[in-house]
């Protein structure tokens, strides 16, 4: 049997066998399609009213007649006209693009598939029956006209879904084509003129992107006699931004950063989100959350890692509070967040003014990042920054801190121990012992690493939890006294995890020190409560265990505190308690000198 294939989503084309047929009339093909498309038997006369309304009655039953015998010359059995009627065959073979168009847009709409997508949007050519007018027959110029809307509109549909897909799965480039098939469609649709920025900008076309927004501002004079919203002008403005790095006062980098990869990607992808508006890294003191503070404030700053569109034109400001007495009156710590971040911004108050006005004056029309290191000395005082976020709609607050702020929006990232080696093999690759080694080699440049003592190093990175200050303190005694004493010493307590080098802040050159001092922040009742849990744990074993301690579920509401501060956390998949690494050698090391409850009341 032949086969009949009809594309009539742009110039039609009508397949008979393989071989494109011709037909002598216009109205042939106009007839086919509507034939085919309606999907049954019509009567004589109302087919000839519909190809030749404007004419007489007798011309448009002559003019019917012609274009059938054109159709039956060319496709026999596929048109069957009786004296009363005619209609197209669909028991026979046949191919439509329009049928499998709308089959295809069915199915592919809400699937996760971009190649589905492609392939429901290759099938729309262009408008259906593209350039085939018909002189004379106004009701088939108002079917044709309500079919290519509905195509089109569905078409659409398609793109859109296209260049949504193409933003949430991050596939800048396959999104490109669709973006700009929407726009020839809907050259006035804004939105679809901020995703194509989107995608040029972070698939590497910057300029390609900046240009775009001239053209949607072009567009939307000509068409609309309006300017671009300020969303849109806000994107353009950003991707400008990009191409010079803003600026900034972070601190000069030190040693090359070690670890935290997956991390430091997740931070910079959460400030690039404008729903992100305050953004908390917690974890003991000696746990690098500085420093990871630092890099992702570097990543947009620095030429080489310059994001597409840039978030914070208007600077990058890092304020340290660290030297910072500890404020428990709440006026008194906001005074103190106030003032270093008035000197960071080069900001002075008149004597008559409210020192809060003004700094809210000049952030409340600013697009930046505030970077606000070791905020736990001012806790109190915290709720001074929910003011200026609500008030300076773009600016965005990365903070560091021992424990959680606490306020409205916050989102927290703790951080704790570094990727642990699990072989000797593994030394140079996992985030530890990477870091041991790298602080080794600075301390000692001739140190050279035996081949007994990399399994030690395993064993010591284990032992210390990966936590980044304990490991640059071991570190520096591994070319000294070597790993195995170092492991040694750990078993009579912290002590030789200190240092009084000062190229180390004061806080931070003692790991027993970093403990106690978060351990008086703690009431009577949790320290008890702490030492008991941690006491109870089992030794560190062989490789990948934790110390982990079976507790009561009716202490759960009493441990929160702990576990913000970074001291244990619940095991929920596994049951039990998982207690810091470094607190059971603290304690056990000075069990002779304090009185330690032994059991979990």
């Amino acid at each position: 049997m032949p086969m009949l294939v009809l594309n009539l989503m742009g110039v039609p084309e009508v397949v008979l066998d393989g071989e494109p047929q011709t037909f002598a009339r216009r109205g042939s093909v106009g007839l086919l399609a509507y034939l085919v498309l309606s999907r049954r038997a019509h009567a004589r006369e109302a087919l000839a009213t519909l190809l030749a309304g404007d004419s007489s009655e007798d011309q448009a039953r002559k003019y019917l007649s012609n274009v059938l015998v054109d159709l039956r010359q060319t496709l026999g059995a596929y048109i069957i006209a009786t004296r009363q009627t005619v209609v197209f065959d669909r028991s026979l073979p046949h191919e439509l693009d329009v049928m499998e168009f709308q089959s295809r847009l069915a199915g592919c709409l809400n699937a996760e598939s971009l190649s589905e997508l492609d392939a429901a949007a290759s099938l729309y050519r262009d408008e259906f029956l593209s350039g085939l007018t018909l002189v004379g027959a106004p009701d088939f110029e108002a079917w044709v006209h309500a079919q290519r809307e509905e195509l089109r509109g569905q078409y659409v549909q398609v793109l859109q879904a296209q260049v949504q897909l193409s933003l949430r799965q991050g596939a800048w480039n396959a999104g490109i084509a669709p973006a700009r098939r929407l726009l020839a469609q809907e050259p006035w649709l804004e939105e679809g003129h901020r995703n194509l920025m989107l995608m040029l900008a972070r698939s590497g076309q910057r300029q390609a992107a900046i240009a775009q927004y001239q053209a949607c501002r072009r567009v939307l004079s000509e068409e609309l006699g309006v300017e671009p919203l300020p969303a849109t002008t806000a994107l353009f403005n950003r991707l400008r931004a990009a191409i010079t790095p803003p600026t900034h006062n972070l601190p000069q980098a030190g040693a090359p950063f070690v670890g935290r990869s997956t991390q430091l990607r997740q931070l910079v992808a959460l400030l690039s989100d404008s729903d992100c508006r305050l953004l908390t890294v917690a974890g003991l003191g000696g746990s690098g959350k500085t420093r990871l503070a630092i890099e992702v404030a570097r990543a947009y700053a620095t030429p080489a890692t310059l994001p597409p569109e840039q978030p914070f034109p208007d600077g990058i400001v890092f304020v340290s509070y660290a030297d910072v007495p500890p404020q428990d009156n709440p006026s008194h710590a906001i005074r103190a967040i106030e003032s270093r971040l008035l000197t960071a911004l080069a900001l002075c108050v008149p004597p008559s003014a409210d020192a809060q006005q003004v700094l809210i004056g000049y952030l409340k029309d600013s697009a930046m990042l505030l970077v606000l290191d070791n905020l736990e000395q001012l806790q109190s005082g915290a709720s001074v920054l929910e003011d200026i976020l609500r008030l300076a709609p773009n600016v965005r607050i990365l903070a560091t801190a021992r424990v959680p702020l606490h306020l409205a929006g916050e989102r927290v990232l703790h951080v704790d121990g570094l990727e642990l080696p699990g072989a000797a093999d593994d030394l140079e690759s996992a985030e530890a012992s990477a870091l041991f080694l790298q602080e080794a080699r600075r301390v000692s440049l001739g140190f050279d690493l035996a081949p007994e003592e990399r399994p030690r190093i395993v064993e010591l990175c284990r032992l210390l939890g990966g936590f980044p200050l304990a490991v640059i303190l071991a570190a520096r005694w591994a070319p000294i006294l070597g790993c195995a004493t170092v492991q040694k010493q750990l078993a009579h307590g912290l002590d030789v995890l200190s240092t009084s080098e000062p190229d180390l802040p004061e806080r931070h050159r003692s790991i027993a020190g970093i403990l106690d001092s978060t351990l008086e922040q703690l009431t009577r009742e949790e320290r008890e409560l702490t030492h008991a849990i941690a006491l109870a744990a089992p030794d560190r074993g062989r490789r990948g265990r934790e110390s982990k301690a079976d507790f009561p579920r009716d202490l759960l509401p009493r441990l929160r505190p702990l576990s913000e501060r970074s001291l244990l956390w619940v095991d929920h998949a596994h049951g039990g308690l998982r207690v810091h690494p470094l607190l059971p050698l603290h304690l056990r090391g000075r069990i002779d000198r304090t009185h330690v409850p032994t059991r979990v009341a």
